[in-house]
């Protein structure tokens, strides 16, 4: 089949790994998923047509190993939002058999709904997080609201199936619930062979410069607010004081280092606390490897999966994450992590600390986390999608 996938950024996998790529063009988790689903859809024989906003105020198509990427000029940036108002009507000089969008910010779920409404074709959305209304500028904020009040109805009413990540999200979500009837659970999920790489702690740590005497605390990930990167911090601040012979390593980038690195310095910790900032992909499994605990405390809905929290698991750590959106259903508290209550400042100290002072439980935690994490390889999540798709086209 040729499959249809609309998203509002998908990875330029030339560029990802330039310093400053973020800034043009934002790359999270749903951009990850949308590319590891359109990969693993055509290793098993189908046509990808990907439709999306440019880096730039230029047109272009692409060819990546078959897959065709449709990049229309950017108009408008809106915060983080790369817009193009050509994603509204070019890509209906293509041909497609069934329309998939991949929500997170608006316009491009509107693209794939007008698309497949024209030209009467089954439509998936699968819906990654509510756009938050709050967190940015006023006109960012505006705008968003606008869309949820006015818009966002009227994409999920056309929706054919809605594909939510996981099974708690439905009930945190605003949107959601009043679609239990056509909502699906299919999760993200990662490449289990990326992070198997046959070195131990002490190898990556030799490799990576850090420590070999110092239990090391991983936060990885986009140094944004929503993350709550400051709330690690300052819960770090108790631990340190309890267990002296710990770091915090923050790998990624974000608009947040500078605001972290003097709240270090007012704190006293900074030679605790570690930036290793931008992280090359292939270095990536590496500072997994390298810790003895992963946290990942992030304080709003905009967090509705974590796929750092798989990955940290697949890499056998125990995981310190929030009690929100769809964390739960892959962070189990007491099976294969901790979790606290969102910017919680003292809970995230006495679970890290539980698990510092605990080796037997960072153990057992680790290896419950390692067999989970086998059930979200992405070629089996594909699959689950796949099995989406044929069934929507059988209606038809």
């Amino acid at each position: 089949m040729n499959i249809g996938y609309f998203i509002g950024h998908f990875p330029y996998v030339d560029l990802v790994d330039k310093e400053d790529y973020d800034k043009e063009y934002a790359h999270g988790g749903t951009e990850i998923a949308a590319y590891n689903l359109a990969v693993n859809m055509m290793k098993k024989g189908h046509d990808v047509d990907v439709f999306t906003a440019s880096i730039n105020s230029k047109d272009s198509v692409e060819n990546s190993r078959g897959m065709i990427i449709h990049r229309y000029a950017t108009n408008l940036k809106i915060a983080s939002a790369n817009l193009s108002l050509k994603l509204m009507y070019k890509p209906l000089d293509e041909d497609v058999e069934i329309v998939h969008a991949h929500y997170n910010i608006p316009l491009p779920d509107l693209s794939a709904s007008r698309y497949a409404k024209k030209k009467h074709l089954p439509f998936i959305i699968t819906y990654h997080a509510d756009a938050q209304e709050s967190g940015g500028n006023f006109i960012r904020n505006t705008a968003t609201a606008f869309y949820n009040k006015y818009i966002l109805d009227k994409v999920l009413s056309n929706a054919d199936i809605i594909i939510a990540t996981s099974k708690s999200y439905i009930d945190e979500s605003k949107y959601l619930g009043n679609y239990r009837d056509k909502v699906r659970v299919v999760p993200n999920g990662i490449n289990l062979e990326d992070f198997e790489i046959g070195l131990s702690n002490e190898e990556c740590r030799s490799e990576l410069g850090l420590p070999q005497d110092k239990k090391i605390i991983l936060f990885f990930g986009n140094i944004v607010a929503y993350k709550g990167p400051d709330v690690l911090l300052k819960a770090f601040e108790i631990v340190k004081n309890s267990y002296p012979d710990v770091v915090l390593l923050f790998a990624g980038r974000g608009g947040m280092q500078r605001e972290l690195e003097d709240l270090s310095q007012e704190k006293g910790i900074s030679d605790k606390v570690i930036f290793a900032g931008f992280i090359d992909e292939e270095l990536k499994p590496l500072y997994y490897h390298c810790a003895d605990i992963f946290c990942l405390p992030s304080v709003t809905l905009a967090e509705a999966f974590g796929i750092v929290n798989l990955e940290a698991m697949a890499c056998e750590l125990p995981v310190v994450s929030s009690k929100l959106g769809g964390i739960p259903d892959i962070v189990q508290n007491g099976r294969n992590g901790i979790l606290v209550e969102p910017g919680n400042i003292e809970s995230l100290a006495d679970a890290l600390l539980t698990l510092l002072e605990d080796d037997e439980l960072r153990k057992r935690m680790s290896s419950e986390g390692k067999n989970m994490s086998e059930d979200y390889d992405w070629n089996k999540i594909a699959e689950e999608t796949e099995k989406i798709y044929d069934e929507l086209l059988e209606r038809c």
